[in-house]
């Protein structure tokens, strides 16, 4: 079988327009599939226009510079520490505006990318999601393109469970960025800092001076999940980040992460991430 990987780093770390257009393909052989991963810069006005788009899927992460991003559902400009997603057989046209312009990018596709993407609440264009800038993506990125040294039968495999992480990542960013306009402040740093403990959303609202019920309004408002969705988001990534970096039991894990009852615990996680702590580990394991 042909292999569908194709490098795009150069020995100064960059690419060529032709290069990255031209491994484009749909599959399902899993819920996320890496086509192409790359790393961009350089100082010369250029355009990116693709009039039939892509079979998969194109997220941007610029990093410094910027952008000029249109497609049939609108154009926007995309800046330092932004991501965008252009969805798969979407016609584009990307312009350089501000040099000298880097950015991170990767194709994907697989056969839950729009349940992934709508659990992770990651908007595609033409939404331009800003990141906090305390992120990881950078990493994030090195460690997906590390992925691609790995010419071996696990490789597809690994390279769709680090697109995840990314996906992650990128998730917890967006996040973290409308955490630093938002009013709600206060109660929000008590949960990150008190999440594996009991939290009570009578005392979070009245940290805030308000009643329950408009605090359960405002906070969906302003991060788009319930206060409850979101403390059990917390638990489960500190529960997924110890069972792939320790060797604790998943009882142990449970614990640390606030679920004591070892049954609820499974019982949540596969809610969760699709799978029971205990098979994710070996899932784990085998890579």
């Amino acid at each position: 079988m042909e292999n569908l990987y194709l490098s795009t780093l150069t020995k100064d770390g960059n690419f060529s327009w032709f290069d990255i257009n031209h491994n484009s393909r749909e599959s399902g052989a899993l819920p996320l599939v890496v086509n192409v991963a790359a790393r961009v810069s350089t100082g010369n006005e250029s355009t990116n226009y693709n009039k039939k788009g892509r079979l998969d899927y194109y997220l941007v992460y610029v990093i410094s510079g910027s952008l000029s991003v249109k497609t049939k559902h609108g154009v926007a400009y995309s800046y330092e520490n932004e991501l965008f997603i252009i969805p798969a057989k979407t016609p584009y046209e990307i312009k350089t505006v501000d040099l000298p312009l880097r950015y991170l990018c990767v194709h994907f596709t697989g056969s839950q990318v729009e349940k992934i993407l709508f659990d992770y609440e990651i908007s595609l264009f033409p939404k331009i999601n800003k990141l906090s800038y305390k992120n990881h993506m950078q990493l994030r990125f090195n460690t997906l393109f590390e992925g691609f040294a790995k010419n071996d039968s696990l490789r597809e495999r690994e390279l769709s469970i680090l697109l995840e992480r990314l996906l992650i990542e990128s998730s917890r960013a967006i996040k973290n960025a409308v955490l630093e306009k938002t009013s709600l402040a206060k109660s929000i740093r008590f949960i990150n800092e008190n999440y594996p403990s009991k939290i009570k959303i009578t005392d979070l609202a009245k940290m805030e001076n308000m009643c329950m019920t408009s605090y359960n309004l405002l906070f969906k408002e302003q991060l788009g999940i319930s206060p409850t969705k979101y403390i059990i988001q917390l638990r489960l990534e500190h529960a997924r980040s110890l069972i792939e970096s320790t060797n604790l039991s998943i009882e142990e894990i449970g614990i640390l992460c606030g679920y004591p009852d070892i049954n609820f615990f499974s019982r949540v996680f596969k809610a969760y991430i699709g799978i029971s702590p205990s098979n994710y580990r070996k899932q784990i394991i085998t890579l």
